[in-house]
């Protein structure tokens, strides 16, 4: 799977490419109204007031987001940065602070291989929700003076935000190598799940599978999806050793691997290591049970 939108997940990417949405990231309703005021703000914390201006009580999420003004890297036009729940009775305010982290600022740099940060001029916003800014303040951070990770010229869709459609190139661009072929290789590994037992080599394995998948469809039919069955369908191979009660090692579940693999000597390797596997299990199970 390519994930080309990069950091754009969520409210990154509505707000930076300015896409209105009906219901914006950490919007909220209530019985009552709130008002914001007096923001100041430095790059360890932004403090403000906040009332609630309505007749009954009332509890406000005030979200801190942070916007850098002219960043040298790709990143979202807002950042939540910290937030904080404020109960507040019919007309009364509160003097609010959120605080910044050493982590408020700083973004991953390729070149040096560690987290540095861009220095410059940062909005701090602070609103309701991150479409509904109430107030904002400016601060400069001092940067790491990193050397710079990014070119806007081979990355215009990052730099913009509008990742709809990014070509190969500034994808591979964005990767820093060719960008995978993402063929499949055909082999079930550990980290494909049970509902890829479908391209199981063997029989049994897909007959498996063929049961599982009927159960599944049957209980979506009916319109009550059997979360038991919707889980296992989904669940890596590797998991079923740590899904098992300890009765299942991860030597078997590479046996397991053999079987839904292969035929003939594949298939009786892989039924040996499941059964040895089996064995060594029940005698550390006997062994753990002896000591307590």
């Amino acid at each position: 799977m390519e994930y080309r939108e990069g950091l754009y997940v969520g409210y990154r990417y509505y707000e930076t490419a300015k896409v209105p949405v009906l219901f914006p990231f950490g919007f909220g309703l209530s019985y009552t109204t709130f008002e914001y005021s007096d923001l100041t703000v430095t790059d360890k914390a932004a403090t403000f007031t906040l009332t609630n201006t309505g007749d009954r009580d009332g509890a406000e999420v005030a979200q801190l987001y942070v916007h850098a003004k002219a960043p040298t890297v790709y990143r979202p036009a807002k950042e939540l940065k910290g937030f904080q729940k404020v109960f507040l009775k019919a007309g009364e305010s509160k003097t609010v602070t959120i605080e910044l982290d050493d982590k408020a600022f700083r973004y991953w740099n390729d070149k040096t291989g560690k987290f540095e940060i861009d220095g410059g001029e940062y909005d701090i916003l602070i609103g309701a929700s991150a479409a509904e800014i109430r107030l904002s303040g400016t601060v400069t951070v001092k940067g790491t003076d990193a050397p710079r990770c990014e070119d806007p010229a081979k990355l215009p869709s990052y730099f913009s935000g509008r990742i709809k459609n990014v070509p190969d190139a500034e994808f591979a661009a964005l990767l820093g190598r060719p960008i995978p072929d993402g063929s499949w290789s055909g082999r079930i590994r550990a980290n494909d799940a049970i509902g890829q037992l479908y391209y199981a080599k063997a029989l049994k394995a897909r007959f498996a599978w063929k049961i599982m998948d009927g159960m599944l469809k049957k209980s979506i039919e009916k319109g009550e999806p059997d979360l038991n069955i919707t889980f296992i369908y989904n669940m890596p191979i590797r998991a079923i050793g740590k899904m098992a009660g300890g009765m299942v090692s991860q030597e078997m579940c590479e046996g397991i691997l053999d079987i839904v693999n292969g035929h003939g000597l594949s298939f009786c390797k892989g039924l040996g290591k499941v059964i040895g596997g089996f064995f060594k299990q029940l005698g550390a199970a006997k062994r753990q049970k002896a000591l307590e």
